[in-house]
């Protein structure tokens, strides 16, 4: 008797994780097909940088970023360069709700939060964005 009723289970299980599989390849493809179709925005990015071990004085080092493949603020470029870039890079964060402070940095003379502060956009393609973490 147990065992005709999880036969007759196993069937639906089966049946509801093949429906969740399809749903989750159409929405795998879906995006890969949009991020595909984008147009590369490229930004520099000048960061403030010292590790005195090795370096005498801190200096400026540019990335440039294509930011339609990260998030829209600063924090998510920054972990996009860490990832993609340059692991060595450091910089804090813990929230990224704006909550904690965490990521407070200097950027182009203001002081905010990296992940409250959206990424510029437009036509100052040229310029680079300082950020001093």
């Amino acid at each position: 008797m147990l065992s005709s009723a999880l036969r007759s289970v196993r069937p639906a299980a089966s049946a509801a994780s093949r429906r969740f599989a399809s749903v989750a390849h159409a929405q795998t493809a879906a995006s890969e097909a949009e991020a595909a179709t984008k147009v590369p925005d490229f930004r520099t990015f000048a960061i403030y940088r010292y590790n005195p071990e090795t370096d005498k004085r801190p200096y400026m080092q540019k990335f440039e970023l294509d930011v339609s493949t990260c998030g829209p603020m600063i924090l998510d470029a920054l972990i996009a360069i860490k990832d993609r870039q340059d692991p060595s890079l450091v910089f804090r964060r813990s929230c990224r709700e704006g909550i904690c402070g965490s990521c407070a940095m200097n950027v182009d003379g203001k002081n905010c939060l990296a992940c409250l502060t959206p990424i510029k956009r437009g036509d100052r393609e040229n310029e680079a964005m300082r950020l001093m973490p």
